[in-house]
């Protein structure tokens, strides 16, 4: 039998050399939450975490929530959503979601998330669910990597916006490019990137220049000209949404995007020599 609040996965249990996978202790609810803040930058307020999810009546931080430790430290986490669902023959059956999972940003590409991923589908199994959700966001949840644990493609949604704020906007789409973990070879490369909005007070252009440091995409503030630029992309913000959603639903319809919105002429690229050794790993 058991106990009230034993942890489903034995309080931990180790994985590969030097990392250990266990459920949220009581008392550990604000840090969880201080470093989803620090992986999503930001994810929201302690109070609405805990009005969302730790106060909920069928949530147990010390069992919904894992975290993922290396070498002792706090190196990234998630949370399972379970509940009841009705089928038609008014059968109920269990099933569970995954969501916020996160990676201290000193421990990204060692592999946590994937541990993470997997933890959280061995405590629905013996929670004996039935089915596993995910509802990716191209900004949060790397939908890409979801078949690798096990996850369809069932059906996604299509989404029509209208921007009035391209400025904030832009501001908004350059916070979720930084969350991105490049490989080190693109390190050093720098591209400017124009979006064109149209918003009802006529077309509006606006333009920034990053730099990759370190695996991540950095926006620089002085004035950059093109020559010192590696990667020029000029687009609209209806093309650029579609590709970057196209990353996530998988690599044959990016190539075709690509090619439809380049041949016309609502996607226009100019590079330099840097960018195409990087892409070839010269």
């Amino acid at each position: 039998m058991k106990k009230v609040g034993e942890d489903p996965l034995n309080r931990e249990r180790k994985t590969k050399e030097g990392e250990r996978i266990r459920t949220l202790r009581r008392g550990e609810e604000s840090a969880h939450f201080n470093m989803l803040n620090l992986a999503y930058a930001p994810w929201g307020s302690e109070e609405e975490w805990r009005r969302r999810y730790a106060l909920h009546s069928d949530f147990d931080v010390a069992e919904n929530v894992l975290i993922v430790e290396e070498n002792g430290e706090w190196a990234g986490g998630g949370t399972a959503w379970f509940r009841e669902a009705l089928l038609k023959n008014d059968r109920k059956i269990v099933v569970y979601g995954a969501g916020d999972l996160y990676v201290h940003p000193d421990h990204r590409g060692k592999g946590v998330y994937s541990t993470a991923m997997r933890g959280l589908n061995e405590l629905a199994q013996k929670r004996g669910a039935i089915l596993g959700f995910a509802y990716p966001s191209i900004y949060r949840l790397p939908a890409m990597a979801l078949p690798k644990y096990g996850f369809v493609e069932v059906f996604y949604p299509s989404t029509c916006v209208l921007v009035l704020k391209p400025d904030k906007f832009f501001q908004f789409l350059v916070a979720r490019a930084k969350k991105a973990f490049l490989p080190e070879k693109f390190n050093g490369i720098k591209l400017r990137l124009v979006v064109s909005f149209d918003t009802p007070n006529g077309k509006r252009e606006i333009d920034g220049v990053f730099l990759v440091e370190k695996g991540q995409i950095n926006e620089l503030k002085e004035p950059q000209n093109n020559e010192r630029v590696d990667l020029t992309v000029k687009t609209e913000i209806g093309v650029l949404l579609k590709v970057v959603s196209s990353f996530f639903l998988g690599k044959r319809r990016l190539i075709l995007l690509l090619l439809a919105a380049t041949l016309k002429r609502r996607l226009r690229f100019r590079f330099s020599m840097k960018i195409i050794r990087a892409f070839l790993g010269l």
